[in-house]
């Protein structure tokens, strides 16, 4: 993105991209005003190795950069945002058949992820407009990468064909005000190579109201409220988005999440502040919170007798080296007790705080146990020096260890890594909190 805030200027600049990423550089060029910006292609991939085949690509490719650096001057960039798609109305269409035959179409169109869908017909759309008052024409998020218009009325056809109810259109409406802060860097977590997904957690009112799941099971199924809501998120956001693992989602592997974003409530039997409460709100105000990150790494410990060896088991699962959130980072990360595990701690006295701060000090690890850069990374976050022996934490201050209480019985707790890009500090620096609900 540097480069394009240099050619929005007039500065011309030369960029290098692989064979398999170039695509989604030159839309990204293109979407954000700057369609002339000039691209080197190398062939994919240049990271891990070794610095022998580096070089030798860098020497191949170096003629064109010469080039184009010293030869060729570029439009300067307009700087205006190309955005997709019809403001309002919506066009309708019409499909003859059965609803596999809609199904069907709406696959081949791009328009659904392979799960069924539920045909938005025109009544069934105003109805689900009724659980809202925002109007139906307004803008609610131009979504990058490929800049897709959402409005009200979009989000209500999503929200019928991922099998909502009216009444969770408040929710869906402050998630998304909440993914298209900045900060949260919507664009990074929906084009990277690591497979993130998103974690909504609801407080309050209208977690009760929706009976949007808290107890066993939280985070899987069968729970219409929690599934409708997170099928409806993914599928909005990557379809007007234009993030498909055919096109600009570049996830290696991916997961279930990237299909269906998670959805929890936090349990009320939590033996701590609730996390809307943390926020300075009240118990029953209603807020709805998106974090990036995961996949979720299970935490389990079925032989501890009492929470010594239960704590060591969680310090050893939060500093996991593969995660994109290890490493002095400047990300939030979730972890999701259960009520069991937060009731065991709560009665040896322990805090939300004395946890955060036991486990961020306890699950420090040598930088060489890293990422080979880790220690360069963890002298700038930190601001101090760092070498290979040196202890680093997985965030920069124990307050970045997020701690929600929801799950029912048993011996296991979830962790979430957040989403991170090392070079990247101001990535989700801070938790983006949706107040919609709370007017």
């Amino acid at each position: 993105m540097n480069q394009l805030r240099l050619e929005k200027v007039g500065i011309p600049t030369v960029t290098i991209a692989t064979t398999d990423f170039v695509g989604l550089a030159k839309t990204t060029a293109k979407q954000e005003g700057a369609a002339n910006l000039p691209f080197v292609v190398v062939k994919h991939p240049v990271g891990g190795i070794g610095l022998s085949a580096v070089q030798k690509k860098a020497k191949d490719a170096f003629p064109e950069i010469l080039k184009l650096a010293t030869e060729w001057q570029p439009e300067k960039a307009t700087g205006k945002t190309t955005v997709k798609g019809t403001v309002y109305p919506a066009s309708t269409i019409e499909v003859k058949g059965t609803v596999d035959d809609v199904n069907k179409y709406f696959f081949e169109k791009g328009w659904s992820n392979g799960l069924p869908i539920v045909p938005p017909t025109p009544e069934k759309v105003e109805a689900m407009l009724k659980g809202t008052e925002r109007k139906p024409d307004e803008v609610v998020w131009v979504i990058p990468p490929r800049n897709g218009m959402l409005t009200v009325e979009s989000v209500a056809t999503y929200a019928v064909m991922t099998g909502c109810k009216p009444e969770y259109m408040p929710v869906i409406l402050s998630a998304l005000d909440g993914m298209k802060e900045e900060g949260f860097n919507w664009r990074g977590l929906t084009t990277t190579t690591h497979p993130d997904g998103l974690l909504v957690v609801v407080n309050g009112e209208i977690a009760k109201k929706l009976g949007i799941a808290s107890g066993v099971g939280a985070a899987s199924g069968f729970s219409r409220p929690n599934m409708a809501i997170g099928y409806a998120l993914a599928l909005m956001t990557d379809v007007v988005g234009g993030s498909t693992p055919q096109t600009e989602d570049k996830s290696s592997l991916g997961w279930v999440g990237n299909a269906v974003a998670t959805v929890v409530a936090e349990s009320e039997n939590s033996p701590w502040p609730l996390f809307n409460e943390e926020q300075g709100f009240k118990k029953d105000e209603s807020i709805v919170t998106v974090f990036a990150g995961g996949p979720p790494t299970n935490i389990q410990d079925h032989t501890s007798v009492g929470n010594e060896g239960l704590l060591r088991v969680f310090a050893n699962t939060i500093n996991n080296a593969g995660q994109n959130t290890t490493c002095a980072s400047k990300g939030q990360v979730v972890l999701l007790i259960n009520e069991e595990h937060a009731k065991g701690l709560a009665d040896e006295g322990w805090t939300k705080e004395k946890l955060q701060k036991w486990l961020w000090e306890n699950s420090q690890r040598p930088a060489k146990e890293y990422a080979e850069k880790c220690a360069d990374w963890a002298s700038q976050y930190l601001e101090k020096p760092v070498d290979a022996d040196t202890n680093v934490p997985i965030v920069t201050t124990p307050e970045q260890i997020r701690i929600i209480v929801t799950g029912g019985a048993g011996k296991h707790s979830q962790y979430w890594a957040g989403f991170q890009h090392y070079k990247s500090p101001k990535s989700q620096e801070k938790v983006v909190i949706s107040k919609e609900l709370s007017k």
